[in-house]
């Protein structure tokens, strides 16, 4: 594993903060669209979210197989940008999120954002409580690997192909769900290589979710502590998941 370390050119593409929340009976998609309406923070609608209903219709008599079956498609939300593109936001009946996308700048601008934005959500569909609170980050490594180079200079958390397989590995996908006794969140890792059409470096993603189901206030300033632990415990991941030799690549 790699020292934890501020990084001068850190792999992230996209960093996410997200809220589940619980709102007043009411409350709903219309609502919040005339409240967005109303309301400038500086963001513009690109377009809705939706929610879709599917099912299964099986009919022994007549079909062997179950058939897929098309539900109602609901209007819960908007997808918003910033004017500068570098953060989306999503104002639902069921939740909000903002992500920052690349260039990412850093974590206290991310969370002052993420306030501000937050302030505009509430306005809009007056939520009560908070009932999961989460943190996503999506890297891409870019590792400069060709030649017979193996991911072992670059990642710890590989399992090691037997020595008498082919060692050249185009594409992979693992995935981690582990939960930490201390802050009581879970964590989701997943490493992952499409494959391989370009030459190095190579495109691996190192996603990381750390969440927890929660059970705070609207007005609270507790959920930005605790925030403030997911991302050490992100940061515990992601410096565990790579090398030294990964580290020199990003200072």
């Amino acid at each position: 594993m790699a020292t934890p370390r501020p990084l001068a050119h850190a792999p992230i593409i996209e960093a996410l903060i997200d809220f589940r929340v619980h709102i007043p009976e009411g409350e709903n998609a219309e609502r919040l669209d005339n409240a967005l309406s109303q309301h400038d923070f500086g963001y513009q609608r690109v377009g809705p979210i939706l929610r879709g209903n599917f099912g299964l219709f099986v009919n022994p008599q007549s079909v062997p197989m179950a058939q897929p079956t098309m539900g109602e498609t609901t209007i819960i939300g908007a997808r918003l940008n910033s004017t500068d593109g570098k953060y989306v936001a999503q104002f639902t009946t069921e939740g909000f999120s903002l992500s920052r996308l690349e260039p990412y700048e850093s974590w206290e601008a991310l969370i002052a954002e993420t306030k501000r934005v937050w302030e505009s959500y509430r306005i809009c569909l007056n939520p009560t409580r908070i009932h999961r609170t989460a943190a996503r980050f999506i890297n891409n490594l870019r590792l400069p690997l060709a030649g017979g180079g193996r991911f072992e200079q670059f990642l710890t958390g590989l399992p090691s192909m037997p020595a008498d397989f082919p060692q050249s590995v185009s594409s992979f996908l693992q995935r981690f769900v582990v939960y930490d006794e201390q802050t009581g969140a879970t964590a989701i890792l997943t490493q992952a290589l499409d494959h391989i059409t370009t030459p190095a470096p190579l495109p691996v993603i190192l996603d990381i979710d750390v969440f927890r189901e929660t059970k705070f206030s609207c007005e609270s300033l507790d959920v930005w502590h605790y925030l403030t632990e997911l991302r050490k415990l992100k940061n515990r991941y992601f410096f565990g998941l790579l090398t030294e030799v990964a580290m020199e690549l990003y200072a």
